[in-house]
């Protein structure tokens, strides 16, 4: 079985997501959506941006968990009005402006997980009635 590089977040699953992963899903997510490279925001050498970026992923990361960091930032995405001077929304914006997404964001991934446990319990009911014998009925 071959490992699953930490950037290539399409095929690594989001539990082992870590921060150079969801850099790795801001880059490629930013040309997709935007059509331009992404780079930090904020002040600084290039080299202290992303630094001072990877710092706050982590704390987000290790704050709210990966799924709902993920969620966070594509609500980001999805709120977000490119202006000239700002054609994209970098991570430091995200986090220090649009925090109040963080709670839709648990919103979004604790209904998911409802819906997930719930379709697990109708599957697991059903396996059991197909495993049950019926004896004459059939």
């Amino acid at each position: 079985m071959t490992k699953v590089s930490t950037k290539d977040w399409r095929n690594l699953p989001l539990d082992r997501w870590n921060v150079t992963t969801f850099h790795a899903y801001l880059v490629d997510r930013t040309r997709e959506l935007y059509g331009v490279d992404y780079a930090p925001g904020g002040g600084g050498s290039k080299s202290a941006r992303w630094s001072r970026e990877k710092g706050m992923l982590k704390q987000a990361q290790g704050t709210y968990g990966n799924a709902v960091l993920r969620k966070f930032i594509d609500l980001c995405h999805d709120n977000y009005t490119p202006k000239r001077e700002y054609p994209y929304p970098a991570f430091t914006f995200m986090y220090s402006y649009q925090d109040r997404l963080f709670a839709q964001a648990q919103t979004a991934v604790a209904a998911e997980q409802r819906r997930d446990e719930a379709l697990s319990d109708v599957e697991e009911r059903a396996k059991a009635l197909a495993d049950e014998d019926w004896g004459d009925w059939l």
